[in-house]
Order: C-alpha cells, then structure tokens, then sequence
C-alpha cells in the first residue's frame, strides 16, 4: 500500500515564489501558470497565494484579457528579497538542491 507524501508548505511556497519568478512576462506571471508550474489543486494554490500576498511577498492585479479578465502576481521587492534568502539556505544545506526540485 502506498502512502501519499505531501510536501511541506514551505517547498510549496518556495515552488509558488519560484513560479512567478521563473514565468513573468513584463514582470509578472497569471494566476493559471502559477497554479500549473506550481502542480496545485486550485483551493491550495490559493490558499497558500493569499498567505503570500498578506505577508506583502506578491501582489495581485486584475487586467482584461479581450473580453475577460485575468489575475496577474508580481514579486514585490520584499518577496525578492526572501525568495534569494530560501534560494541560499537552500543550496547551503543541500548542495545538489534536491530539496527545493524533488516533489
């Protein structure tokens, strides 16, 4: 019988942080490509994106797409800031970053 392994929330915000980083287009990234790079269901992908947006890491802008709209996340400098200090704890403690990629 296999037992189902979660990742722990902070991979899960680290991946998220990742994400936009790694995807923004003009400095920014869409909510659905965040939720897809991020392999989330949407509830937690959104739970854990409010978490990062009330701890001032993302903003969150709504833009029309035609006739729709979309959300659009942006690093904030705060969130940067600590994305580059889990990117070097990271490689510190694990120096294959096996950690931060393995899920």
């Amino acid at each position: 019988m296999d037992v189902a392994r979660y990742r722990p929330a902070i991979k899960i915000v680290l991946k998220i942080l990742e994400c936009i980083t790694r995807n923004q287009a003009n400095g920014r990234a869409l909510k659905t490509h965040v939720i897809q790079c991020a392999n989330l269901k949407t509830t937690t992908a959104e739970r854990y994106i409010e978490m990062l947006k009330e701890a001032g890491y993302i903003s969150e802008k709504k833009e029309k797409w035609g006739e729709r709209s979309v959300i659009i996340y942006e690093m904030t400098p705060l969130g940067k800031e600590r994305y580059e200090w889990f990117m070097k704890i990271n490689s510190e403690l694990f120096e294959t970053g096996e950690w931060m990629t393995s899920d």
